[in-house]
């Protein structure tokens, strides 16, 4: 009996520690709403199967009123074509997932979608340091311990004022919950 005790106590430790290394968004998004506060339109490029937590995440954080459009791929190279997707849109900003198996801070595909999206004049925004080097405008969140990381050149994106100091196919429409952004999800093709 002890070994099953064991284990179900380790198992339950487990997953509080998985609950408590979810990213926290609403540093992120209050330094967004500071930076555009007439932008509420939300790119994100994502695994959507594996994402889908911290896109809700993210939701929750944004609050209603907000939208966030979701380009779900399966392959890193498919991120530039959601970067495309995205800019036709007419997407404000891309928030990077810190642990999106293909489009996350520091991935190649993260970096394809950055610099496609630039170019468009989209700027991209993380939580992690990472995010930055990559070209991202600023990261903010549990990386960065809430501090906010500037880049110091921005590539492609002229309209950006910080705060002071600092192909598809729909696949659904997905209003979460009231106080929560509404997700539309697209596919990359």
């Amino acid at each position: 009996m002890s070994t099953l005790s064991t284990t179900l106590g380790t198992a339950a430790l487990t997953l509080a520690s998985l609950g408590l290394q979810a990213e926290d968004f609403s540093s992120l998004t209050q330094t967004t709403r500071v930076t555009w506060p007439e932008k509420n339109h939300v790119g994100v490029i994502c695994d959507y199967r594996d994402s889908k937590g911290q896109v809700e995440d993210l939701a929750r954080a944004l609050g209603s009123g907000s939208l966030i459009t979701v380009v779900d791929i399966r392959r890193d190279e498919q991120a530039s074509g959601g970067a495309q997707i995205l800019a036709n849109r007419k997407t404000d900003f891309l928030v990077l997932l810190p642990k999106d198996r293909l489009v996350r801070d520091g991935s190649f595909g993260a970096t394809l979608a950055i610099q496609r999206l630039a170019l468009r004049g989209v700027p991209a925004v993380g939580t992690n340091p990472k995010a930055v080097a990559q070209g991202a405008v600023f990261s903010q969140g549990d990386a960065t311990q809430g501090e906010i990381l500037v880049t110091t050149r921005l590539r492609g994106t002229v309209d950006v004022i910080l705060p002071p100091g600092i192909g598809y196919s729909r696949k659904a429409s997905l209003p979460l919950g009231p106080g929560m952004a509404t997700i539309a999800l697209l596919t990359a093709e």
